[in-house]
């Protein structure tokens, strides 16, 4: 897309510092593979030094050890062929293992030619409180290169008993959300955090690769015509070759720690997980994401609990707590 999304200062905020952060770690690797190279080169040319010193004639008298050994610490050259063989190796291997270290940049314990550590550790989740103020009729593909075209962004449902928008309820989830991780060490990057803005299901995916998310939530409540329905679900990417391939396996481990969290926390009817392939933020996203629908705001009870800052406390607990065990399955807690 062309556009890009009309964000909120916070979001811009936090994506441009992750952006700074990003150029650092390049400028870090490529000065810490000059000095792995230049480490390397060193000990070619200490060897290269032991192998011409061992070759030459023998003096006619040789230098005393305890000199032999002055010379080698202060010129890094190899002793002479009097000395020991072990004398050699242990004059050489500081200046290999040592070399990086010389270096004011941070480079990563034990000379390891793995790159440099990132600045910070945390990891990232994205969340996206579904729908907005108004919904956005215009369409866009609801895959890359798709003639398939859906609405931008939908109005959403709104509860039955009490008149709140759907859009209202999820922000006020995810802002909970948002609070909770954060809590846990983990860097939040919201797609929006008012109803008074447009931003399509495209654009709010676009922040999420952009962020480059260990998991991007896109939080939403359900409706029904039937108003007995209740209960949680989460919905995941089913595999669609060149678009969700790559993150269905992840998304689907991320979904079902979700449910399981989210039922155990809610006593709520347990419906299960959804595979999706028609929805244009899951088929866009190159990054796990997964859809919780946390209640039917259709059903009266569902819709009047779904108010309670008790409930809405749970939620986002459950959901905390499921994108924690699934950040530390992935090694990045």
């Amino acid at each position: 897309m062309a556009n890009r999304p009309p964000r909120d200062p916070a979001t811009r905020e936090l994506l441009n510092q992750l952006q700074r952060r990003r150029a650092l770690r390049r400028r870090l690797r490529t000065a810490f593979a000059a000095l792995v190279g230049l480490a390397f080169l060193g000990a070619a040319t200490l060897a290269a030094a032991s192998l011409f010193s061992t070759d030459r004639s023998v003096p006619a008298t040789p230098p005393a050890p305890a000199t032999s050994l002055q010379v080698d610490a202060a010129t890094g050259l190899s002793p002479s062929p009097t000395a020991p063989p072990e004398t050699t190796t242990t004059a050489e291997a500081p200046t290999t293992t040592e070399a990086p270290t010389t270096t004011s940049q941070p480079v990563q314990a034990g000379g390891s030619a793995d790159p440099p550590p990132a600045p910070t550790s945390k990891p990232i989740v994205v969340i996206d409180p579904g729908h907005q103020g108004r919904g956005d009729s215009s369409t866009e593909p609801v895959g890359p290169g798709s003639s398939t075209k859906k609405a931008k962004v939908s109005s959403g449902t709104s509860g039955v008993a009490t008149g709140t928008p759907e859009g209202e309820l999820v922000l006020a989830v995810s802002l909970l959300l948002r609070d909770a991780l954060q809590a846990r060490g983990v860097e939040v990057v919201m797609t929006r955090t008012t109803q008074d803005i447009n931003i399509s299901n495209i654009q709010r995916t676009q922040i999420a690769n952009e962020a480059q998310a260990d998991l991007y939530i896109r939080v939403h409540a359900d409706g029904s015509d039937n108003s007995s329905t209740r209960g949680i679900h989460v919905l995941y990417p089913a595999i669609v070759k060149g678009w969700t391939d790559d993150i269905a396996g992840p998304s689907k481990r991320a979904a079902e720690l979700a449910q399981a969290a989210l039922i155990a926390a809610t006593a709520a009817t347990d419906r299960g997980l959804d595979a999706r392939a028609d929805m244009t933020g899951f088929n866009w996203s190159d990054v796990p994401v997964i859809l919780p629908e946390i209640g039917f705001m259709s059903n009266p009870d569902e819709d009047r609990l779904l108010a309670t800052s008790e409930y809405r406390q749970k939620i986002a607990a459950a959901l905390a707590g499921a994108a924690v065990e699934f950040l530390k399955e992935r090694g990045r807690l």
